[in-house]
Parts: C-alpha cells; sequence; structure tokens
C-alpha cells in the first residue's frame, strides 16, 4: 500500500514580498501553489497511490474567487478517474476561508467533520484514518485527545492539524504532546500546520511534510510532500517527493579576509555559484548577507543602492536569468578599537557614546509611550504578513547596530579612525 501525505498547500496564497522589488518573477510566482499542488496529483498518479491525505490550510484565509475551488476539484477528478480517493482536514485557515462554503468537491474527497473525530475506513486496505477538522479558525483545545481507539488489525492513521509541544514560531493551534500521540496506538500520524518538514519520531510514525511551496524569506529550501509505503508485514518507509515551483534561499557571506570592495564582490560571486543545483532549470529567490568584521567596511556602507545593484548583477551573471534577489543585506563592521573610539573627545567619540547610552537602556525605551505611539501609527501592511514589523528590544538593538555601523562607514570615508 502507498499514500500521500500533504499539508500546509495554501492553494494560491498571494506571494507575499514581491510587490516591494522591481524585477520580481511575478508570472513565475502567481501560480506557483497551484503548479506544485500539481506535481502532488501527478506523483499520486504516476506511483499508483491508495490514497491521498491532506492535513489541513488546503485554502488561505481571504480567498473568495471560485477560480480557486474549481482548479481544486479539477485536480481531484483526475484522481477520481485513476481510482484514487482524497481525505481531507480542514485548518485553521481553512475555517476562516469562505471557499469551503462555496463549491462541493467530488465525490471522492472525504471530509473530516468539524463537531467531533471522525473514521473513515478503507476495508479493503485493512486501513482506518481518523480526524478531525477545524469548526473555527482559532482551535485552542487538545483535538488529539478525543480521538477514537485504534481498529484492531488494521493500519491506523491519525490526521491532525495541530501545533506539537506549541512550537513559539506557529499559532498555538489545536496544542498537543507527544505523550497523547504514542498512547492512541496508531501506526502513523499526519500532521500539519508546520511549514518546515519533521519526522518527529518513527515509532509511531509523527510527520510533518511542511508546505508544498515556499511563499516568502521564510520559508527557505526544497518544500515537498511524503510518499508512505506500507509493506504486507506492516513495515513503513517515507520518502519526500519535492514540489517546490521557485525555491526560496539565503547565503551568508563572511568577507572578514576581504581588504577592498572587489575581493568582496568576487567572494559574493563565488558563493552565488554554489545555490543553483546543476540542472535546475526553475527560478530561485535568493537573500544575501554579507557579513564580517572587515577592512572593506567602509567602501560597501558608504553606498548600500550600489551594493545591492553589485550583488544582482553578479546574479543575473550567475544565475543565467534563473536567480532572483529577493534582499542584500549588508551586516559588516568595520576593524576598530571600539574601547579607544569611545574615549575620544571629538564627534566620533560623541556619537558612539551616544549609541552606547540608548543600548543600556533599550528595554526602558521599547516600552516608553513614543514607541508604542509609533507602533500604532504603522501602516497595515507592515504590520502582517510574515514579516510584520514590531518596534521590541530585538528590532532596536538591531537598529542600533545599523546605524553605529553606517554612521562608522560615514564618518570613515573623512575622517582617520
Amino acid at each position: 500500500m502507498k499514500f500521500i501525505h500533504c499539508a500546509d498547500v495554501h492553494l494560491d496564497t498571494p506571494l507575499q514580498g514581491l510587490a516591494q522589488y522591481e524585477g520580481a518573477p511575478v508570472n513565475e510566482m502567481r501560480n506557483a501553489t497551484r503548479r506544485a499542488f500539481m506535481k502532488i496529483v501527478d506523483a499520486a498518479l504516476a506511483e499508483q497511490i491508495s490514497f491521498l491525505i491532506i492535513a489541513g490550510d488546503l485554502y488561505d484565509v481571504g480567498l473568495k474567487s471560485f477560480e480557486t475551488a474549481l482548479f481544486f476539484n479539477k485536480q481531484m477528478s483526475r484522481l477520481a478517474a485513476a481510482g484514487i480517493d482524497v481525505y481531507l482536514l480542514y485548518g485553521n485557515h481553512d475555517a476562516a476561508s469562505k471557499l469551503i462554503k462555496q463549491l462541493r468537491p467530488p465525490k471522492n474527497v472525504r471530509i473530516f467533520r468539524v463537531t467531533e473525530p471522525q473514521t473513515f475506513r478503507v476495508d479493503q486496505l485493512h486501513v482506518a484514518l481518523h480526524g478531525q477538522s477545524f469548526a473555527t479558525p482559532a482551535i485552542v483545545d487538545d483535538l488529539a485527545t478525543n480521538y477514537p481507539s485504534p481498529i484492531e488489525n488494521y493500519f491506523n492513521i491519525g490526521v491532525l492539524h495541530t501545533n506539537l509541544s506549541g512550537a513559539s514560531e506557529h499559532a498555538n493551534y489545536a496544542p498537543c504532546s507527544f505523550e497523547t500521540l504514542k498512547a492512541k496506538g496508531y501506526q502513523y500520524w499526519a500532521l500539519g500546520h508546520v511549514h518546515n518538514r519533521q519526522v518527529l519520531c518513527t515509532d509511531p510514525y509523527i510527520v510533518y511534510p511542511g508546505n508544498i511551496q515556499g511563499r516568502h524569506g521564510k520559508e527557505q529550501g526544497e518544500k515537498g510532500c511524503e510518499l508512505v509505503t506500507v509493506s504486507e508485514a506492516g513495515v513503513i518507509s517515507i520518502r519526500t517527493i519535492f514540489t517546490s515551483v521557485l525555491p526560496w534561499r539565503e547565503i551568508d557571506v563572511d568577507v572578514s579576509d576581504c581588504c577592498t570592495a572587489d575581493e568582496v564582490y568576487d567572494k559574493v560571486r563565488l558563493q552565488i555559484g554554489t545555490v543553483i543545483p546543476p540542472n535546475d532549470d526553475r527560478v530561485s529567490a535568493l537573500r544575501v548577507r554579507i557579513s564580517g568584521t572587515t577592512d572593506a567596511h567602509s567602501l560597501i556602507n558608504q553606498n548600500l543602492e550600489n551594493a545591492r545593484a553589485e550583488v544582482i548583477s553578479i546574479a543575473n551573471e550567475c544565475g543565467n536569468g534563473g536567480l532572483w534577489i529577493e534582499r542584500v543585506q549588508v551586516a559588516t563592521y568595520p576593524k576598530l578599537d571600539k574601547a579607544m573610539l569611545l574615549q575620544r573627545d571629538d564627534p566620533i567619540g560623541e556619537v558612539l557614546r551616544t549609541i552606547a547610552a540608548i543600548r543600556a537602556d533599550v528595554p526602558s525605551l521599547a516600552k516608553c509611550e513614543s514607541v508604542a505611539e509609533l507602533q500604532a501609527k504603522l501602516p497595515s501592511e507592515h504590520m502582517e504578513g510574515s514579516e510584520p514589523v514590531t518596534i521590541d528590544d530585538l528590532a532596536l538593538n538591531k537598529a542600533l547596530d545599523e546605524a553605529e555601523a553606517l554612521l562608522l562607514a560615514r564618518l570613515a570615508a573623512t575622517e582617520t579612525l
């Protein structure tokens, strides 16, 4: 028996950050989640699987177009023609989406109910699938506790959209523990909600496949789904099927040993050249971070727009049009004796002492009324999405580091430090 386990499809989700940059690969990205989902359906047909599991967040919040649901139904009809059933569990995004109420899916799609756990039996395979969909977007109860006992002599699969053990980077929906899942006695837990692939346990298998297409710079690397094979003896093996249409990547170029801007960009060129795998014809989105304590600090910090343009030019040359630079961050620092500079009785010393005094009181500054007022005045587009702007201790310290580095770079152009 073989089945595919996927989750967090987020069909037609708006891929974030593209509108900010001229030259973004909008055409390649516009239908990225659809093309990634089609890869799953193609694999299901090629592998002749018995069934497909979608463990939550098929759709995305705010989508209203019938076209998204029509696309999904068309793909399900392809599976129906091959005799492949689909077991769909609604997650937090689905519960907030109007699409689940607009268009009924084909008959081969079985949807777990929202009122209580439900079991689907596949008697010819001796398989039982247990699950419960989200009734509302913010489920804070432990749904897994009420999942039924396993059916004897069946291969039992638990389908659950959950923040297992309360990972801080994800909304704490349907939280549960390892102990609860293990105690159920199922052979496989098909999880969703966490966007990074994780095989958390192999006895029983507890698996997050991750999402099928990265949507922004924090969702890096290859994304995919899991092809699960179960032998007649009940031995389980899993293999990832990669589905990313446009992978997001990041490199950190340490230029501590560079003395000139040319040396910096030569090193950037070398590292960018290793990013794209051979014979990969996809467009990749790349974040480049240039870091280190270097003699070239002032040269590349004097004009950050020029630094970005240099990196884009290198990427265009190395990537043959298949590499898009989403962000360039210059995080270098000059080779200076800061202790000595702090003692100087001139504008340089005064600037550094002022920054040091502010940094020492960042916790109080973050809580002051003026910062709260500034946070409240931020435009809504900066308060939402994958990287919302939050003026907290971390953000203020980062801003101070960047300001200090920039000021020293500018001063170094006219002063002897």
